[in-house]
């Protein structure tokens, strides 16, 4: 089966044409009729063979139409299509030049280097942003007041107990001063802040080296609301003689993570983290992940404006009603988070807008229906039509690239137009969220499905089904309630109490969801943005039962150690069938790595569900090399015992880590709980050549 504009077509059960036809009927003429010699077109038999075969290839045409049409035109009837290419995210950092500052503006578009037979990625930015000559040096996290700073797969975390600070610095180069007046600065969070509610303030490095006495910054703007959602926070700096270059020495800084190098002085802009709290339990501690800290830096998708905000041509209104115009681009870009995700694009009818609507308001008679997938632009039948004659032209975003613009980190460098003041951009992080359009057969199975659901979240299949069309959700697991079938060690728990397992409450009435997002093969342990995790609750919380609470989890990664002993054929190497055993080692961990990723991995090549235990079998068919270049003559595999889950990191608390002993040896299998993922630990490769 096929698709034309997102819609499914019928398949092509029988694929054969005239060609293939006339072959046939020769080939059974030498079986049933050997005398006739020649098959040549001017023979008159054959002749006929060739006008029956243009009458059967006319029939199978035909036939093709019929199987499945009436399960197409239900589909279409229901308005199912084919979920749509998303567009691939990262951010843009941008250099002033030296001694000036410069706007860029929303939509500009920025690329990577395209070559003869791939054409370059475009990207464009989402917001305004503010540029400065000189970037971002250091970034250090700080212990004050007994803060515990820890490192995280999603960023720096930052924990502070009741009463206590923690600060998060950006240090700049000393020759960063005026004419800078203000500092813009990307944040996003790793997660949804938990714990205490603690209060999130910006500081500078004056009055000492003491960041407890340094004063406070004036914020001029903040959208990401004290780092609960990403976005910018505006920072008026002070003069340059009150911002001092501070040398780090001395300062106490965490075991794990970065250390700035003493003797070379920086000028600091810190994030400051208090918990004005009196001491209690350390369970509550202020916890917020920071995943993205990046000045003169904006988000940016590649879901370029059609034509650069130039009126797209769609055709001139007529008589008719309910008329229909296509969008030469396909599908609309679907804007993340908000009431409005389609309000970048604009129907117009000579010049005048006509707003989005997908049904006919009261008061509201200019309005015009969108189908965002097949990108088709509908008039209706009461109300207003577009006069005859009359022009209708759209601007609008669509998405240009999919899974193509998952690109590696420093690719994007090169701006698509000039922007004055600008002298560099680059890309630090990749290119994540990037996904093609659904395959047709993934919509034909699931359109059952969506009508068994009926649009309803009651069972966990449900839940798990409803979140899957969540756009950039790769994998979801939905925990049923479970509790205790025994007491625990020295009654730290009864039988009966629910399970606590790394910190997720499984009490009734719980829904628990995990979810595992798509960011790029490049990322080894992908955990959900905010903006995911608020998609997939605005998507499930008006579908839920009433008495539900929904909780939306990140993914609790187990990851696994594999040994592997590999073996090259000397005569391979001669042959020039492989490099040598380097290359053959190195191909096999990347082997190792590409299985054990949580969604691009997996026996089938279609990632690890969450639950899923790992056989040695099928890593070993995943990872040995050809046979004519050699063999493996040992592999091994284990996992690895994680930090505890719960806030307080306590020795105790690994009794309620994981119902399941981990063991310690090598084992044939590496089996998981219900709520754990898979994931690449390390890989120690050696071999020989033989």
């Amino acid at each position: 089966m096929s698709a034309e504009r997102g819609r499914p077509l019928p398949p092509d059960l029988d694929d054969r044409r005239w060609a293939d036809l006339v072959a046939e009927a020769q080939e059974l003429i030498k079986h049933y009729a050997p005398r006739w010699s020649d098959l040549g077109p001017a023979d008159p038999g054959i002749a006929l063979v060739e006008l029956f075969a243009w009458l059967v290839e006319g029939l199978i045409y035909r036939l093709n139409q019929v199987p499945e049409k009436n399960y197409t035109a239900f589909l279409n009837l229901l308005g199912i299509t084919r979920l749509p290419a998303l567009p691939a995210a990262t951010l843009l950092t941008f250099t002033a030049q030296p001694g000036q500052t410069a706007t860029v503006p929303a939509g500009t578009w920025a690329q990577t280097t395209g070559s003869e037979s791939q054409a370059p990625v475009v990207f464009q930015t989402e917001s305004e942003v503010l540029a400065l000559p000189a970037g971002l040096s250091t970034t250090v996290r700080h212990l004050v007041s007994t803060a515990d700073l820890l490192g995280g797969t999603d960023g720096a975390e930052l924990r502070v107990p009741d009463g206590g600070t923690g600060y998060l610095l950006l240090g700049f180069d000393p020759a960063f001063t005026q004419p800078v007046e203000r500092l813009e600065v990307y944040g996003e969070p790793g997660r949804p802040a938990s714990g205490e509610p603690a209060t999130v303030s910006w500081v500078f490095s004056a009055g000492g080296t003491d960041p407890a006495n340094w004063p406070a910054l004036t914020v001029e703007k903040d959208t990401t609301r004290a780092l609960s959602q990403a976005g910018q926070v505006r920072l008026r700096l002070p003069a340059a003689p009150q911002w001092a270059a501070v040398d780090p020495a001395g300062w106490p800084f965490p075991a794990a993570g970065p250390k700035p190098e003493p003797g070379k002085p920086r000028r600091w802009i810190g994030l400051k983290l208090a918990n004005p709290n009196e001491p209690g339990d350390p369970a509550r501690d202020a916890v917020i992940r920071v995943r993205h800290l990046l000045p003169s830096t904006v988000p940016a998708t590649t879901a370029p404006t059609a034509g650069r905000d130039v009126p797209e041509s769609l055709g001139t209104a007529g008589r008719a009603p309910r008329q229909t115009y296509e969008l030469r681009n396909r599908p609309v870009h679907r804007q993340p988070g908000g009431d409005s995700p389609y309000d970048h694009v604009r129907v117009l009818v000579d010049g005048e807008r006509w707003a989005l609507a997908e049904e006919r308001e009261p008061g509201r008679d200019k309005a015009v229906r969108l189908d965002p997938v097949t990108g088709e632009v509908v008039f209706g039948t009461v109300g207003s039509v577009p006069p005859q004659g009359s022009d209708i032209a759209a601007v609008y975003r669509y998405v240009a690239t999919g899974a193509a613009g998952n690109v590696l980190p420093g690719t994007v460098t090169t701006l698509a137009e000039g922007v004055p003041g600008i002298v560099s951009v680059t890309n630090l992080v990749p290119g994540t969220g990037g996904l093609d359009e659904e395959p047709i057969e993934e919509t034909k199975a699931r359109a059952p499905r969506l009508l068994r659901t009926r649009d309803r979240a009651i069972t966990a299949e449900d839940y798990e089904f409803l979140a899957r069309q969540v756009p950039g959700v790769a994998t979801v697991r939905c925990l049923a309630p479970r509790t205790q079938e025994r007491d625990g060690p020295s009654a730290r728990w009864l039988k009966g109490d629910p399970w606590t397992y790394a910190s997720i409450l499984r009490a009734p009435g719980h829904v628990n969801l995990i979810v595992v997002p798509d960011l790029g093969a490049a990322e080894p342990q992908p955990m959900p943005p905010v903006v995911l995790v608020h998609d997939v609750i605005a998507a499930l919380d008006p579908r839920r039962e009433v008495t539900a609470r929904l909780e939306v989890q990140p993914p609790r990664y187990l990851p696994v150690d594999v040994t592997v002993d590999v073996r090259v054929f000397k005569r391979a190497v001669d042959m020039h069938l492989t490099s040598g055993l380097a290359a053959e080692t190195a191909r096999v961990k990347e082997r190792v790595a590409r299985f054990l990723h949580p969604v691009y991995g997996g026996p089938g090549g279609r990632g690890w569900q969450v639950g899923q235990s790992v056989h040695l079998p099928d890593l070993y068919q995943a990872v040995q090399p050809d046979t004519e270049i050699g063999y493996l003559a040992d592999l091994r595999m284990r996992p690895v015992t994680p930090p505890p889950y719960h806030q307080t990191g306590e020795a105790w608390n690994n009794d309620l880590h994981r119902p399941l002993p981990l063991p310690a040896a090598y084992g044939p299998q590496v089996q998981l709980t219900d709520y754990e993922l898979v994931c690449f630990g390390t890989c120690d490769a050696t071999g020989a050549e033989e």
